[in-house]
């Protein structure tokens, strides 16, 4: 028996086949949650992405355990990487069923920056704001934020030096833990879609690329006379959020925030490309009535 022969003996069958093809597409519909197992990513096509809680459901249907070989790679400054295989096997006969790989590095953005805001010398919290020149001017930490009233002027330097927007993580290694979860997990799903040949319904999983946009705080109301907070020179950490984290398109803006004065009365040239939840929170946020997807 030749070579060949032995390979066409083991190959499956074209009902084996389409057997496991139904299977998956069962599991997805009897199973599955969309949002939670599976969903589809705004501006990455139509093909749903895997996530982790579909990828260990895949694993216990067809009765697969992984196994993971993780090599860390440091940078300087404290920065690193985990490169990940993850190797699949066969829970009854423990055969290698097949591999993924996948990788992680706090060097990746969200896990590299931070938001810095302007923090009051006084009470430390994070609270500052420009003050109204009919106010007075100068920086106050507003109170309607948690802040402790607390003025200064326009150029003191204990306000203005302050270092703000995006900023190196001081606290990287908080990230390891969380980047070697990622890399497995990549690595994890990888292996899923290569072993099951799910990719023809499933794409490589990349939700860790979209979020939805944060919940909008609760608009706060001035009495008469009281001081009103202005626009910050820099966007609070929520609203640096819904540029930072709706999706892809919407960070080249993030620019035009950072730069202060943004005109809240234009709509975001991304618009169309943000997910209703992104928009809803954006008209929310920032008390904009455009107009929002129906679907």
């Amino acid at each position: 028996m030749n070579e060949l022969t032995a390979i066409a003996n083991n190959q499956l069958s074209l009902a084996e086949v389409k057997s496991q093809v139904l299977a998956i597409q069962t599991l997805m519909k009897d199973l599955m949650k969309e949002g939670e197992h599976y969903g589809v990513i705004p501006g990455c096509g139509s093909k749903p992405s895997l996530l982790k809680a579909g990828a260990e459901k895949l694993s216990l249907m067809f009765r697969m355990r992984p196994e993971f070989d993780i090599k860390i790679v440091d940078f300087p400054n404290g920065q690193r990487e985990y490169q990940v295989k993850c190797t699949l096997f066969n829970i009854q006969n423990n055969y290698a069923i097949g591999e993924g790989v996948g990788s992680c590095s706090t060097l990746e953005s969200k896990y590299r920056y931070r938001i810095a805001l302007r923090k009051c010398p006084e009470c430390g919290k994070e609270s500052i704001i420009k003050g109204k020149p009919e106010y007075g001017g100068g920086w106050v930490c507003f109170k309607a934020k948690g802040g402790c009233g607390s003025k200064w002027t326009d150029t003191d330097p204990i306000i203005v030096d302050q270092e703000c927007g995006r900023i190196d993580n001081p606290d990287i290694a908080d990230m390891y833990n969380t980047c070697l979860k990622m890399g497995k997990k990549r690595a994890h799903v990888d292996a899923i879609l290569t072993a099951t040949a799910a990719s023809d319904i499933f794409t490589q999983d990349i939700e860790d690329f979209a979020h939805e946009a944060p919940t909008p705080p609760v608009k706060q109301t001035t009495p008469a006379g009281e001081e009103k907070p202005a626009r910050e020179e820099n966007p609070t950490e929520p609203q640096a959020q819904v540029i930072l984290d709706i999706q892809a398109p919407v960070q080249q803006e993030l620019p035009k925030w950072q730069d202060a004065k943004p005109k809240i009365s234009e709509k975001p040239a991304a618009w169309a490309k943000m997910t209703k939840t992104a928009q809803q929170g954006f008209n929310k946020q920032f008390n904009t009535k455009f107009e929002v997807k129906e679907n």
